[in-house]
């Protein structure tokens, strides 16, 4: 269906793609993996029409797509997901896939009667395949990511495609609702004779859901199989898998463990109460998803908010920032109530906040996204310095990023903009971190590099709070838990403790 031959991309002196070929056949579903930077979604965008090639050829069914715009190649049976979801925020659901539906007919420039009308009963039943009809005359501003994952799936699936492009699709769901929508799609690929080439960081979706892997390092390919070859590759292990190779996201150990334990971690010394939320409500529109959340963080503490796809967790941070439109509560940061200030003057008093989907100044130099972020020094309540950090130590902790100092944010994948997130936010020298999924769409060795960056400052003293879906790095990296569910509190306990307690986790997390 399929055939790469020799592809190459370059961005200035940067070779992000290196002569790759593969192919894929109908009715195959093929990974497409590989390190942060390793050249996955440039090589998607030059498939799919959004990037020129420099050289090689892309053949759908023996025709050249090189040279195509992104229409074009639609109309010729090709879908496409994107690594950061494509939808349209202020439509519904159901008014999104309608859109998607009247493209497919090309129907989009007819004026005969309302949009909302049409191809109703063909867009509930995409929707009902990604398990979205519930939520169909909902917003897509409201929902959570993973669910906006879902909508942009079923808006490809629109077009009955030849050739699905999928980029991180399962990005920000839970293992349970990963592996139920690889399974529809995996379901339909071989119900349609309908090829699919994915990329994903998730190695419990990969080696379950794909038929072959194809491997990429540094633009080239380095290995190519069936996925029990791929998973016992030296080459593979070493520059992907890092020491957490073979494992589960579900799996509490992530890589070398900190070296004292979370559960006792904080026991010694007295902490101050740096963030302290009471009573936390927030609403998108009319409808209520924090409900009276109650919570607070000490100096040097992890503090992990789990719960299922939808709820509240990414709410939670988002409303202690400021960045909601209608939210109440008490949120003291370092004994000043914040609640209803602007979210750049709750930054300058010392909360830092890297969000999910990264927010870098894509037209910057990572050097000089850095700079943006910087802040003066800072004191701890009672008076010591707090730690400072600069653009040396934070290129020790992050060696890929002093490599690539002088590269623009457009050029870097969507691994190294995480880490360009974080570490612009540690030099506002923060006292509290809010981190949003900062495992989400990294590759394995960054995983553990995140984890270590997290010890880092917890040793510093400086608290984190962490939205996470991945329980095997939460495990690793927190001191305590809250559990959410549908906007309420329903655990408050330790790290250690959630992970014995398999009746609360099933209860609240399995899916």
């Amino acid at each position: 269906m399929l055939t790469v031959q020799s592809l190459k991309k370059s961005f200035g002196a940067h070779r992000a793609v290196d002569g790759v070929s593969f192919d894929v056949q109908p009715g195959e579903m093929l990974a497409l993996i590989g390190p942060n930077g390793a050249g996955k979604t440039t090589t998607f965008n030059m498939i799919n029409g959004q990037l020129a090639a420099d050289a090689g050829q892309v053949l759908l069914d023996g025709h050249d797509m090189l040279g195509l715009d992104p229409r074009q190649i639609a109309r010729l049976g090709v879908a496409r997901t994107f690594q950061v979801a494509a939808t349209f925020a202020s439509f519904t659901v159901m008014e999104n896939v309608q859109t998607a539906l009247l493209a497919h007919h090309q129907r989009l420039f007819r004026f005969f009667g309302p949009a909302r009308h049409q191809y109703t009963d063909e867009a509930l039943a995409l929707l009902e395949q990604v398990g979205m009809v519930d939520q169909a005359q909902r917003p897509c501003s409201e929902l959570a990511y993973g669910d906006v994952k879902r909508v942009e799936l079923a808006m490809a699936l629109a077009s009955q495609p030849r050739l699905l492009l999928m980029d991180e699709p399962v990005a920000g769901m839970a293992p349970g609702e990963r592996r139920a929508l690889m399974e529809q799609v995996a379901a339909l690929a071989h119900q349609r004779n309908m090829a699919v080439l994915f990329t994903e960081h998730s190695m419990d979706v990969v080696f379950a859901h794909a038929d072959r892997i194809v491997v990429l390092a540094r633009g080239a390919l380095i290995a190519s199989g069936r996925p029990e070859v791929i998973r016992d590759d030296p080459a593979v292990q070493r520059v992907y898998f890092g020491s957490s190779a073979g494992q589960s996201e579900e799996t509490p150990q992530l890589g070398t463990q900190p070296a004292q334990s979370p559960e006792h971690s904080l026991a010694d010394v007295p902490r101050s109460v740096l963030l302290d939320v009471q009573q936390l409500n927030a609403w998108y529109g009319a409808a209520h998803v924090l409900d009276d959340v109650t919570l607070s963080v000490r100096q040097g503490e992890v503090v992990a908010l789990l719960g299922r796809n939808g709820a509240g967790k990414s709410t939670t941070l988002k409303a202690m920032m400021g960045l909601l439109a209608r939210a109440d509560g008490r949120v003291s940061f370092m004994d000043t109530a914040i609640m209803g200030m602007t979210p750049h003057r709750i930054a300058r008093l010392g909360l830092g906040y890297v969000p999910e989907d990264r927010r870098i100044f894509t037209d910057l130099t990572v050097a000089e996204n850095l700079r943006c972020g910087q802040q003066p020094a800072r004191h701890w309540p009672d008076g010591t310095a707090a730690p400072v950090w600069n653009t040396a130590m934070l290129f020790e902790y992050f060696p890929n990023l002093a490599q690539m100092a002088s590269r623009t944010g457009e050029q870097m994948s969507g691994g190294e903009q995480q880490m360009l997130s974080v570490a612009r936010t540690l030099m506002g020298n923060p006292l509290v971190v809010l981190l949003d999924e900062p495992s989400e769409g990294v590759a394995p060795v960054i995983v553990e590099a995140m984890a270590r960056m997290i010890d880092v400052m917890r040793e510093r003293g400086v608290a984190v709070v962490l939205a996470e879906q991945n329980m095997g790095f939460a495990a690793r990296v927190a001191d305590r838990a809250y559990v959410l569910e549908k906007g309420l509190i329903r655990y408050d306990g330790s790290m250690a403790s959630l992970m014995r307690d398999e009746a609360t986790r099933r209860a609240y997390l399995a899916v």
